[in-house]
């Protein structure tokens, strides 16, 4: 009750009248103006936050390059696809409107939405202090706007080639669908490294190999969360026959990793986008888009504009494999392995295979 006092005694005095009965507002020096800092809004798609995978990254990278740069952030997680529509549309009427002079940067982090975004883009042509970043796109806009893609390919073709190094290795790769590009690239780079990396070996050893693929959603394009239910029936399937799981499915693949790591399945798991230092998975394929959201942040503030479009992969150091250091380099040895060695992957052998991956990265690209 007292803070009520408070505020009404402020609010009077904060008032007088003319000799007319007309009343004035005299502002209060010591109230708060409204921030003018640049504002940074992004549109997750539906469900998408809380996943501890890529759009996780994507929150944190934002947040941290604000409050590395003194900006502000607005970043919205839509529970629909319709209400992904309806905050997508908001976003380009109050940036088009704007009358004022801070600087705005819509952020959308799903190509999902595609037409949309192209069919809409030159709205904020009207606003010289307006600009978008679109993620996961090859093409770029035409009109306003800048384009960034994080290649996976070259990632995943070095991923693949080092478990074709392994013995008796048996990999289950497992897409959210097949509509994603991002998911389909990944998951064809995993492969084509795979099969090169057989090439090498004889044919007892390609006898012990073995990869197959499946998807969680076969006919649309979900598949990027999983209940624990669901995920554990699942994996009593899949670990039958398979030592090794590659879970390019987004939230997923934190659930298959999180079960695995708690129960004894007697499997083993690929770390999909962030790292994950478990004695279950024995490298992880890393996709480091908070670090290409940061830095493109960092281009509209400091340079005053980001490039039209970049495609940012393995060569740049955006995507990487990691060995898991509880592995220290020996990645498992196989039940009833009877050999004088454990199979081993060295840092020159790695080294190689980066390398390769870098150059097929760049021919699948160009």
């Amino acid at each position: 009750m007292q803070k009520y006092f408070v505020w009404l005694a402020a609010a009077l005095l904060a008032a007088a009248c003319t000799k007319d009965g007309n009343t004035i507002f005299v502002p209060d020096p010591n109230e708060e103006k409204a921030s003018t800092a640049p504002l940074v809004t992004v549109v997750y798609d539906a469900n998408a936050l809380g996943d501890h995978s890529y759009n996780d990254l994507i929150y944190e990278g934002v947040e941290r390059v604000a409050q590395e740069l003194g900006l502000r952030t607005m970043q919205l997680s839509p529970q629909s696809t319709e209400e992904v529509l309806q905050y997508l549309e908001l976003m380009f009427s109050q940036m088009e409107a704007a009358q004022d002079s801070v600087r705005r940067l819509f952020v959308v982090t799903s190509p999902g939405y595609d037409e949309f975004i192209r069919k809409n883009n030159h709205r904020l042509e009207s606003n010289p202090n307006a600009d978008l970043l679109y993620l996961e796109t090859r093409t770029p806009l035409e009109g306003k706007g800048s384009t960034l893609f994080l290649s996976y390919y070259g990632a995943m073709y070095e991923g693949g080639r080092i478990l074709s190094a392994l013995e008796e290795a048996h990999g289950l790769l497992i897409g959210a669908n097949h509509q994603t590009p991002a998911v389909t690239d990944a998951m064809q780079g995993f492969t084509d490294g795979y099969e090169a990396g057989l090439k090498l070996l004889t044919e007892h050893q390609i006898s012990l190999c073995h990869l197959s693929s499946t998807y969680l959603d076969e006919t649309g394009a979900e598949g990027f969360s999983v209940s624990d239910t669901v995920a554990m029936r699942l994996l009593r399937q899949w670990l039958k026959d398979t030592d090794l799981l590659i879970p390019v499915c987004g939230g997923a693949s934190k659930t298959f990793l999180r079960l695995i790591g708690s129960s004894f399945w007697g499997g083993n798991i690929i770390g999909i986008d962030v790292f994950h230092d478990s004695y279950y998975s024995p490298y992880s394929i890393v996709k480091h888009i908070d670090r290409a959201v940061a830095q493109s942040i960092r281009q509209w503030i400091n340079d005053g504009a980001m490039p039209k479009h970049q495609l940012l992969g393995i060569k740049e150091g955006y995507t990487e494999v990691i060995l898991n250091s509880i592995r220290d380099l020996y990645i498992w040895v196989p039940e009833g392995y009877t050999g004088t060695t454990a199979p081993r992957l060295t840092l020159e052998m790695k080294q190689e295979m980066h390398e390769e991956a870098v150059r097929k990265e760049e021919e699948y690209e160009h």
